[in-house]
């Protein structure tokens, strides 16, 4: 299902309201959480939600989609940081989950994350972001759909363009540690979230071009619980005739 809101931070706050949802109905909810600009309003509802008592997070767990590979938690770019800061520090008695970024075996960590991921059952709600090359978690063009969570070797577009963020002078890791496609399809509803122009036409790509592992996100095609929250800069271009409408069961 296509959702259109009118701002991204309103598909911030429609992604707090699944997740409010998702751990009204299940308090224990296993969830699977991103990073990057499109969640930060989604965090801060999440937030309010907690502090005026709408939601309880203390028996969820917790696990992020992925992290880079040879940054300190400490560090401002890291993942970790990024959660403190937006989520872990503003809210207590959180069961929270990511790959350690400073780990000296990333293969055996990764193995490890994965383990816990299904220890815990699998999750019952994955919220993910859309890469402009469709990468899902740090699952890059050509990732295999059977992957579970792996240590990724990242796109050098992907690393250029996160060079941006980390700034001159900086050197942008190369690998991290990704929940795997196949760890991802077994979720129990995924929920997209894509905002702004720039995301448009790879979103197109994903939700109605041929499913293939050069464009990872477009095996979300077959997951039979799907949402996809946009905002209208970006759905103005996704959705362009009658018959996408219907089948994306507007």
């Amino acid at each position: 299902m296509l959702k259109i809101e009118k701002s991204s931070e309103m598909v911030g706050f429609a992604a707090a309201a699944m997740v409010a949802k998702q751990l009204i109905k299940k308090p224990d909810s296993v969830i699977a959480l991103p990073t990057g600009a499109t969640p930060i309003s989604m965090y801060e509802t999440i937030v309010k939600f907690v502090k005026y008592g709408i939601i309880s997070i203390e028996k969820a767990q917790l696990f992020n989609l992925d992290e880079y590979v040879g940054l300190t938690r400490e560090d401002p770019m890291s993942f970790a940081y990024y959660m403190e800061k937006h989520l872990l520090s503003r809210i207590e008695r959180v069961q929270h989950n990511i790959p350690a970024t400073d780990t000296k075996d990333p293969e055996r960590e990764a193995s490890d994350y994965e383990e816990k991921i299904e220890k815990a059952g699998g999750f019952d709600l994955c919220l993910l972001g859309i890469g402009i090359d469709g990468h899902i978690g740090f699952n890059e063009p050509g990732t295999p759909f059977s992957s579970i969570t792996h240590v990724a070797h990242l796109h050098p577009s992907t690393i250029e363009r996160n060079s941006k963020e980390f700034g001159r002078g900086r050197i942008v890791p190369d690998i991290a540690i990704t929940v795997g496609i196949k760890t991802i399809m077994k979720s129990r509803h995924i929920v997209l979230m894509a905002t702004g122009v720039e995301k448009s036409s790879i979103l197109k790509e994903s939700l109605f071009g041929e499913i293939t592992s050069d464009v990872p996100a477009s095996v979300l095609q077959l997951h039979p619980n799907l949402t996809i929250l946009v905002d209208k800069e970006c759905a103005a271009k996704v959705i362009s005739n009658a018959s996408e409408f219907h089948r994306m069961n507007l």
